[in-house]
């Protein structure tokens, strides 16, 4: 089960994502909890994991918008030790933490990680959330950006997330994959048929 939901969650990792979701109560007691990516007359699209799913508005008792910040027990705050990172200075391991921060990195591995551990048994949360740290988790993933990106690398990268483009694609990139995602199933399902 463990492996699992690692995997589940890591493969959540891919799509960079803000932070912020919303909370959707519905009329038969449901609570669902993601990012909001279409408002349409009728209905909400709402990307929870990695399928969009749609809710009419009859469906719907309220919509909250999730303010406050995520659960600090599960890393949601804080630098990560760069300590122990052999061969990395800490400057790097800072600027590679920030650009993780900056580009809705962590906010998205936070997001997917309360999710996860939201819907699994109570009984088990309190496990879940020591297996996954988020700070742990970047810890292990700083060497990989380290080997990849140059520190003047990533202060331009990071330099761009600030920027209006920058936020947008933090915005867009999670609909545009959603959108790639349903094109890519119809397209098969297309082809597929005799």
């Amino acid at each position: 089960m463990k492996i699992k939901l690692l995997c589940a969650l890591l493969s959540g990792f891919l799509v960079i994502g803000a932070a912020r979701a919303e909370t959707i109560y519905l009329n038969d007691g449901r609570v669902i909890k993601g990012k909001i990516i279409n408002r349409g007359a009728y209905d909400v699209t709402i990307k929870e994991g990695v399928m969009p799913r749609k809710f009419f508005n009859d469906q719907i008792l309220r919509i909250e918008p999730d303010v406050a910040p995520v659960n600090d027990a599960a890393g949601a705050t804080g630098a990560v030790d760069s300590s122990g990172l052999t061969g990395i200075s800490a400057e790097k391991a800072a600027l590679i933490t920030e650009f993780i921060e900056a580009s809705g990195i962590r906010q998205s591995m936070q997001a997917n990680t309360e999710r996860i551990i939201a819907q699994s048994p109570v009984e088990k949360q309190a496990e879940l959330r020591t297996i996954f740290d988020i700070n742990g988790i970047i810890r292990q993933i700083v060497p990989i950006y380290d080997k990849y990106y140059s520190p003047e690398e990533l202060r331009e990268i990071i330099a761009f997330y600030k920027t209006p483009a920058g936020q947008k694609m933090i915005e867009v990139t999670p609909k545009i994959m959603s959108e790639f995602l349903q094109a890519s199933v119809d397209a098969i399902k297309q082809r597929s048929q005799p």
